[in-house]
């Protein structure tokens, strides 16, 4: 047995006792029997000795006339074990300070912990993991050179609107805190062409760069942004579409959501005291690259957003954006109904918490605890204690986005418009913002509001979620032509998967077309809160009713805002649904 080994034999059965109690393993108790005794004989020092033989005799029960090559339960069990753990250390276990291990075609596990207090991952007799690199060092902050946009369509319009979009980002980004932003008029000479040489000068001292291109087709302009490390490779990039129409705000709203996606977390590196390496560049790009699929609140996106950064973490085990991301992302996958409430609470809890761990003035981790304590325990108090310390460093989008649902939850909207407009102001093309500003529209009942905000084609393009609240908007008022016309836009933008169709059948079935609804319902994937906007929608009261007392029993944030949804009004007459509302009531503190 190894010194690493040794010296961390108590981190690893604690490990192994959290694997065994958590949810992916509760029910199999015979791949915990085989972790078990794997990991005991590693740790008595007769790892070597782990053959499918003495798997099968000891854990499986096999007798003395056992032939590993006729039988193959130890094989089978094997990678069901590396499967489920992946799966463990993707969710539950993303946070884990000991991790266990199996290398194919070994069934001797192998062990890797993480410092709590460094940046390291020591490796615990596992010749295949490496040390990684301190995440910052001694330093002044981000050095970042903003290399001048590149024009792709020659026009003089164009041009203009890329000299103010560099103009622009240089302003917001030499005051966004934690970056030092090289002059313009020294980038050119020391950059000029580095690009197309594909490599960065060396020697430059510029931690992160950002360059982008700006494409005109017709009367729409396409800006591709993208951030470099210093070898010259991207790390995020994103894209943002906006008509021409609205092309004399658009370099300023365009360079005020690239900053607001380029917020430095850290709080030594925003008040200058660090500089990142390499490293942390890279894990903060990919932590950006989860925060767009959580924009997008598409659950394939985010469950591979959670295989990246479940990776990135052990080379990068103190870089709180990452941690803060994966927290932010099991808590969306929860609340778009793709992730148990238990799961998402066991990948999440230690997530949070290991932001709080690493710098507890993080605001995207108070942010990440607010979800967590929130959405996932009806703990509105600590979540709002969280918003709080979050809303203090004043320019971060999701706390302003998240303290707005709040707000609208106890139903005081104005308070919630007022944060959901903040958010907006810093990340104008947030679509999840826009949601929230049509749901808060939608249920304080200002749909006049809503129509006027969101009618025109440019405001509320390529949103499904805002389309839908537009178009009961136009039921609700009596405007059904508008709402069935509203269907085709809807149509063109919904794809074939199931939450998408949701929305047009929920439509159809309030404008007296139950057709789609009905078939919907027959599918068994359907979630409980889809199946209560259906069944409403079609008239079967008593079926929505149940399935809103489901929704409760699973903290489905559908029901923490049923006191207003004018969807439900027709069920407010039923004894069991205003049971199911109070008890579901969201009160903050003045």
């Amino acid at each position: 047995m190894t010194l690493a080994i040794d010296e961390n034999v108590q981190g690893i059965n604690e490990e192994l006792d959290r694997i065994a109690r958590s949810r992916l393993f509760a029910n199999s108790a015979r791949l915990v029997r085989f972790l078990r005794f794997t990991v005991d004989e590693v740790l008595n020092g007769r790892g070597h000795l782990l053959k499918e033989y003495l798997i099968g005799t000891n854990v499986y029960d096999r007798t003395g006339d056992y032939d590993p090559r006729v039988d193959s339960v130890v094989r089978v069990e094997a990678r069901r074990l590396r499967s489920k753990l992946n799966q463990y250390y993707e969710t539950a276990g993303a946070a884990a300070n000991v991790r266990i291990a199996f290398q194919s075609g070994s069934y001797a596990p192998t062990f890797v912990v993480f410092s709590e207090t460094s940046s390291t991952s020591e490796p615990a007799d596992s010749p295949v993991q490496q040390k990684t690199a301190a995440l910052y060092h001694d330093g002044e902050g981000a050095a970042l050179a903003i290399l001048p946009f590149r024009c792709v369509t020659e026009c003089a319009h164009t041009a203009d609107f890329v000299a103010g979009l560099t103009e622009e980002l240089t302003y917001l980004m030499s005051h966004s805190p934690g970056y030092r932003v090289a002059a313009r008029h020294a980038v050119p000479a020391a950059f000029d062409g580095a690009m197309e040489r594909a490599a960065i000068p060396n020697g430059s001292g510029i931690h992160v760069f950002l360059h982008g291109t700006v494409r005109r087709a017709g009367s729409s302009y396409r800006v591709t942004a993208e951030m470099y490390d210093a070898t010259g490779f991207v790390v995020w990039s994103d894209r943002f579409d906006m008509s021409a129409q609205n092309i004399e705000d658009g370099p300023e709203r365009i360079a005020t959501t690239i900053a607001s996606r380029c917020r430095l977390d850290y709080s030594l590196a925003r008040a200058m005291h660090v500089s990142p390496s390499i490293t942390a560049v890279r894990s903060i790009g990919l932590s950006m690259r989860a925060r767009q699929a959580i924009d997008g609140q598409t659950a394939p996106a985010m469950v591979a957003a959670i295989r990246t950064m479940t990776a990135a973490v052990g080379r990068a085990p103190t870089c709180t954006q990452l941690w803060s991301a994966l927290a932010d992302c099991h808590v969306e996958l929860f609340r778009l109904g793709a992730l148990e409430h238990e799961a998402a609470w066991e990948a999440a809890k230690p997530a949070a918490e290991r932001v709080h761990a690493i710098d507890s003035n993080s605001s995207e981790g108070h942010c990440a605890a607010a979800g967590v304590h929130g959405w996932l325990r009806w703990n509105w108090a600590k979540a709002s204690t969280h918003l709080r310390a979050a809303l203090a460093a004043g320019d971060v989008t999701r706390a302003n986005y998240l303290q707005g649902i709040l707000f609208s939850y106890d139903g005081r909207f104005d308070e919630a418009l007022r944060q959901l407009h903040k958010a907006a102001a810093l990340d104008p093309f947030a679509q999840s913002v826009r949601t929230a500003i049509a749901r808060t529209l939608f249920l304080a009942r200002r749909y006049d509001a809503l129509i006027a905000m969101f009618e025109d084609r440019e405001t509320r393009k390529p949103n499904l979620d805002v389309l839908r609240y537009l178009g009961l908007a136009y039921v609700l008022c009596g405007e059904r032509d508008k709402a069935a016309a509203l269907l085709e836009d809807i149509s063109n933008h919904a794809s074939n998967n199931l939450a998408h169709r949701i929305v047009p059948a929920e439509l159809e079935a309030w404008l007296g077309r139950p057709a789609s609804a009905s078939r919907l319902l027959k599918e068994a994937q359907i979630t409980v809160a889809d199946r209560a906007l259906l069944t409403v929608a079609i008239g079967d009261y008593p079926t929505s009713i149940a399935a809103l007392d489901s929704a409760r029993k699973r903290r489905d944030p559908i029901v923490l805002s049923l006191r207003f949804d004018a969807c439900f009004d027709k069920l407010r007459s039923y004894e069991r649904f205003e049971s199911i509302a109070n008890q579901s009531r969201v009160k903050l503190a003045d």
